[in-house]
């Protein structure tokens, strides 16, 4: 955990602090099952504004959950067969298109009972014309221990 924070304090550094936010999912909960199913996390996500370049730091013990970025449609319908990206230890991710990304847990119900959450990211005031996020990866992996992550 204190790799993590080191990792995450060393990237903010580099980043210009007027550009970046940096958000922990779901405040002292951190990313598990919420004991109010899915609105708790769309209630966290509804208190903040999001941009592009804002950073999100999912806290979870490794071995016990895992963060899994899905499409719209598998997050809907909780599907976590073919996620876009798994990641078995805490993550830090920045994000650098606009768009609305989709999170769950794939471990066996974990999204049904409400650990889920999407979040739009808007364009920020600073930002230049950019490529579409089809054309140009739109996340950024803040610490050196989120590349474990895997794109499936």
């Amino acid at each position: 955990m204190l790799l993590v924070i080191a990792a995450v304090a060393a990237s903010m550094m580099m980043l210009p602090t007027a550009e970046a936010a940096l958000y922990t999912v779901g405040d002292d909960l951190g990313w598990t099952i919420p004991p109010g199913g899915a609105a708790t996390y769309a209630a966290w996500a509804a208190k903040h504004s999001f941009v592009v370049k804002d950073i999100l730091v999912f806290n979870f013990s490794a071995g016990e959950d895992d963060l899994a970025v899905v499409t719209k449609e598998d997050f809907d319908t909780c599907n976590t067969t073919d996620p876009l990206y798994e990641f078995e230890e805490p993550a830090t991710l920045q994000f650098l298109a606009s768009d609305t990304f989709y999170f769950t847990s794939s471990l066996a119900g974990h999204c049904s009972k409400g650990q889920k959450l999407a979040i739009y990211f808007a364009p920020s005031s600073t930002d230049s014309p950019s490529p579409s996020p089809t054309s140009s990866f739109p996340l950024k992996f803040v610490s050196q221990k989120i590349m474990q992550g895997t794109r499936t």
